[in-house]
């Protein structure tokens, strides 16, 4: 899997197919490469997901909220 940038958002490729996106940075999508790697999300980057989830009104579909 790789981040490419197009045009001002970032976007997550295997090969040429399309998996994630738009991402507002290479870091944002990077994060979703690990994640969906299986790399670990430290106690902080869960805290500060869950205040975004909050103040965003939005819904974890893995329903960790």
């Amino acid at each position: 899997m790789t981040p490419k940038q197009i045009g001002q958002e970032w976007f997550v490729f295997r090969r040429w197919e399309q998996l994630a996106g738009p991402f507002p940075s290479n870091a944002a999508a990077w994060r979703w490469i690990d994640r969906h790697e299986g790399q670990p999300i430290s106690r902080s980057e869960k805290t500060a997901e869950w205040l975004f989830d909050k103040s965003a009104g939005s819904h974890d579909p893995r329903g960790a909220a």
